[in-house]
């Protein structure tokens, strides 16, 4: 098994979270809307503790999540 330092992956996790979060906002079904929530609740969250680390900004972290993925 590859083994990856651990800011490759910080920036793996980065990357995916921020993909799962643009895929749900391409959900157009009410059903499928409810369930996503929750979902994207979680993985902003996420987003915002790893803007707490010192290097966020200069690995793709430079922006405000919130307003990138509302809600």
């Amino acid at each position: 098994m590859y083994q990856l330092t651990a800011l490759e992956t910080l920036l793996y996790v980065i990357n995916h979270l921020i993909n799962y979060l643009e895929e749900l906002q391409e959900i157009d079904s009410y059903d499928s809307k409810e369930t996503a929530y929750g979902a994207k609740a979680a993985f902003t969250e996420c987003l915002e503790m790893i803007q707490l680390w010192e290097g966020a900004r200069w690995n793709g972290l430079d922006f405000n999540i919130e307003e990138s993925f509302p809600l």
